[in-house]
């Protein structure tokens, strides 16, 4: 039986890559091309998705920058012989559970913020500075007498 090969990329805002992949069975023997429609469908843009949310390896960098992001990219999928190869470490899942637990999480919304924790501080703080500079832009238009 032919297993999938699922690649994908974690992409810095300075455009350095870390790649990695899982490798799932087929026991329903769906075609690649179906199965890669589906996966296109639930990540954002086509492309883009949470790793963590979908039980992949998270391939950020150790070090973070304030302009590091949590999308991991889809880069295709393949047909291969090597043996099955899965983050989750409980079970080795099938390409149609894998598939199950991709469209849960585009339907609960894709979170940022379901991160290792040194990147959820990082979002956090990165948000709360942009709301602060949003308020206070804020507050320079509405105390500026040609606005109103």
């Amino acid at each position: 039986m032919t297993n999938l090969r699922l690649i994908y990329m974690y992409r810095d805002a300075s455009n350095y890559k870390q790649h990695g992949e899982a490798i799932f069975s087929n026991e329903k023997q769906l075609s690649l091309q179906k199965i890669e429609k589906q996966i296109r469908a639930c990540l954002n843009d086509g492309e883009y998705f949470i790793a963590r949310q979908i039980h992949l390896e998270e391939r950020f960098f150790d070090v973070l920058y304030d302009d590091d992001h949590p999308w991991h990219e889809f880069v295709r999928l393949e047909a291969t012989d090597d043996l099955t190869f899965d983050p989750e470490p409980e079970h080795k899942r099938d390409i149609a559970e894998f598939l199950e637990e991709l469209e849960n999480a585009y339907h609960a919304g894709w979170d940022e913020m379901n991160v290792r924790e040194d990147l959820a501080r990082q979002f956090a703080e990165q948000k709360r500075a942009l709301k602060q500079r949003l308020a206070s832009r804020g507050r320079e238009v509405a105390n500026d007498p040609s606005c109103g």
